[in-house]
């Protein structure tokens, strides 16, 4: 079997950048061999980490590497509906073209479009920023009333006013999120030490209830630069980040949770072309991992496994990463247990 070269011609790669489509080329052996920087935002994945690696290994790839063995084997274009491998909620069309050497088909073009527009995205916002605006106001006097009746009343009364009043608190934070996920992620930003930033959460992740039987370590890379991040907000995905960990450590034995820096192998591409190198903040833990249903949906609002979770923690979390130029991916590690890594641009060139 002829297998497809590699695209490293500069005008093919050039040409391929430049289309506003998500595009990925695939060798005759299911092997990836080009992503352009639409695919890579698509996938998040930079083509230095996707080249090589069998289509399977993408997000939703098995469907993907399915289309375009099917193509490769007929040699005709077909297409599909998939859901995005970012937003299950929304799909996109993907389009599958035989890669010709003469008359030997050597691979597949994938050309994956996602609705422009964002209607649905904008939809999502408007309402839940209504929402949230609209139940804030009688909330807040619920919650309030509650709280008033539980003071003077007695017996069973204090009891019931006791759990209006929790539940309404409850209900807030959920509206809080709502509106944090609703609203775009204002960055106030500074120069600072990633470092600084994990030893303060670390420190708030000790008070958690359970945390005293958790052994934290840290794994830190002196030389990592600084960055130009909003501290509270890093602090805001980290803390979130660290709490599923130490969910997913309860009842385990010997549960370990490594804070984790270094300069990662990879480098993000901005619209201008330019490259930057990133810093990889990761926390991994010892716990049982996350079912892989989960993992493919993890960044999807109100998608939870917790009994008491909201689901909008991670979709809170990669949004405001997101805002920082940076990417976020949650993955379980070979030797066991999860591993959530934030990859932010350095403040360096």
């Amino acid at each position: 079997m002829k297998k497809a070269p590699a695209l490293a011609a500069p005008l093919a790669r050039a040409a391929l950048d430049s289309v506003a489509d998500a595009i990925v080329v695939v060798g005759a052996d299911g092997g990836v061999l080009h992503l352009n920087p639409a695919a890579e935002e698509l996938f998040g994945r930079s083509r230095e980490r996707a080249v090589e690696l069998p289509v399977r290994a993408l997000p939703a790839g098995s469907q993907l590497a399915v289309l375009a063995e099917r193509t490769r084997v007929s040699q005709e274009t077909q297409s599909a509906d998939f859901p995005s491998p970012r937003d299950a909620g929304i799909p996109i069309a993907v389009e599958a073209n035989p890669l010709l050497d003469g008359t030997d088909c050597v691979g597949t073009v994938l050309v994956l479009r996602v609705p422009r527009g964002s209607e649905r995205a904008l939809d999502f916002e408007a309402l839940a920023a209504g929402l949230a605006h609209e139940i804030k106001n009688p909330l807040a006097g619920l919650q309030g009333s509650a709280e008033l009746l539980a003071r003077e009343a007695e017996g069973s009364a204090k009891e019931y006013a006791q759990i209006i009043a929790r539940e309404a608190k409850r209900v807030d934070g959920l509206v809080r999120e709502l509106l944090d996920l609703a609203r775009p992620a204002v960055l106030q930003t500074s120069t600072l030490d990633v470092h600084r930033v994990l030893d303060d959460v670390a420190v708030l992740a000790r008070g958690i209830p359970g945390a005293d039987r958790v052994t934290f370590v840290e794994r830190f890379d002196p030389s990592l630069p600084a960055i130009q991040g909003d501290e509270e907000k890093l602090k805001q995905v980290v803390l979130n980040l660290v709490r599923n960990a130490l969910d997913a450590l309860s009842g385990r034995n010997e549960p370990t949770l490594t804070f984790e820096t270094s300069v990662a192998s990879v480098r993000v591409r901005s619209a201008g072309g330019r490259t930057r190198p990133l810093a990889r903040l990761s926390i991994q833990d010892n716990g049982g991992g996350i079912p892989e249903p989960m993992l493919a949906r993890l960044f999807t609002p109100f998608a939870t496994s917790k009994p008491a979770g909201t689901g909008l923690g991670l979709a809170i979390s990669r949004r405001i990463v997101e805002a920082h130029g940076g990417r976020i991916e949650v993955k379980n590690r070979a030797t066991g247990g999860a591993e959530a890594n934030v990859y932010l641009p350095l403040d360096v060139p």
